[in-house]
């Protein structure tokens, strides 16, 4: 059995249709069928059942395809490592990341990644679908809330973080050693919308504390929300080490009484070749938290 049969009865298996697959191949249907045949020949047993216009994979097709998706996996891999070393760190790394503070947080730490690794094309991708994104092969790393265990993955927790209120500098509260739930119930605030994460882990919080807050402004962009507070439109709940990167002394960050916190960490495929550069950034990305 060849490589090339593999990927030939993989494509099939994801599209579960000869002409659609064959076209996807660049090759012919009958092209295609005769490869499948061989591959079925050579293992016994059928691996598609053809039912009137529909293809399906048969139990011995399912089984096939688990086996098939390792071996082009650690081919893919032994590729990647013998390149990793002697492309003098050239390569793609791809990262997703929440759609929020961390994106905003991470430019300096690709700054002084760049500068090691400056051949290495970085892709940095905001998304709510980290886990999806890793486990499908879309990217290289996922960073993001902790996850539930999963033998697929390997997980590295890197940081547990509260939550601070932000306010304009003029705030009449930007003065207070810190501020309680009932506090903010009080204040205008300007927020991500419900359903991103940071939002519902406030909303939990807020439910928890028996308080409801109020928000004058919704937006799904970081940068944003620190724009409107500097502007004085309103306050907003970030993650308290935020105010590291802001470099803005319009604004003051202060500390929430009993606080919502969260947990980050970084997720990879466990049979994924982990180069040089992707270890490297987990590591500083490590150490900058």
């Amino acid at each position: 059995m060849e490589i090339r049969q593999l990927q030939y009865f993989l494509m099939l298996c994801n599209e579960l249709h000869f002409s659609e697959a064959a076209a996807k191949l660049g090759i012919s249907q009958p092209t295609l069928s005769q490869q499948i045949k061989v591959i079925e020949d050579e293992v016994g047993v059928p691996l598609f059942d053809r039912i009137g216009k529909k293809t399906v994979k048969t139990e011995a097709g399912e089984l096939l395809e688990c086996y098939a998706l390792q071996i082009i996996q650690q081919l893919d891999n032994a590729k990647k490592a013998i390149a990793d070393l002697t492309s003098l760190d050239a390569g793609h790394l791809r990262i997703a990341v929440l759609p929020s503070d961390l994106d905003y947080r991470l430019t300096s730490l690709l700054i002084d990644f760049h500068r090691e690794f400056p051949n290495t094309k970085v892709q940095v991708i905001p998304s709510i679908d980290i886990l999806d994104k890793v486990l499908d092969n879309e990217v290289d790393i996922g960073v993001g809330l902790a996850i539930q265990p999963d033998t697929r993955l390997h997980r590295i927790p890197f940081y547990t973080e509260t939550y601070s209120l932000y306010v304009h500098a003029e705030h009449e509260l930007a003065e207070a050693e810190s501020v309680s739930a009932k506090d903010i119930a009080h204040i205008p605030l300007v927020m991500y919308p419900k359903g991103f994460y940071g939002r519902e882990l406030i909303e939990d919080w807020c439910r928890e504390h028996k308080i409801t807050i109020r928000t004058i402004m919704e937006t799904g962009s970081a940068t944003s929300l620190i724009r409107l507070v500097r502007e004085g439109v309103g306050a907003t709940i970030q993650p308290s080490l935020l105010i590291e990167s802001l470099e803005s002394p319009q604004i003051r960050a202060i500390p929430i009484q009993d606080s919502p916190v969260r947990k980050l960490e970084m997720f990879y495929r466990s049979d994924k070749y982990v180069s040089r550069a992707a270890k490297t950034f987990m590591e500083r990305l490590r150490t900058f938290f």
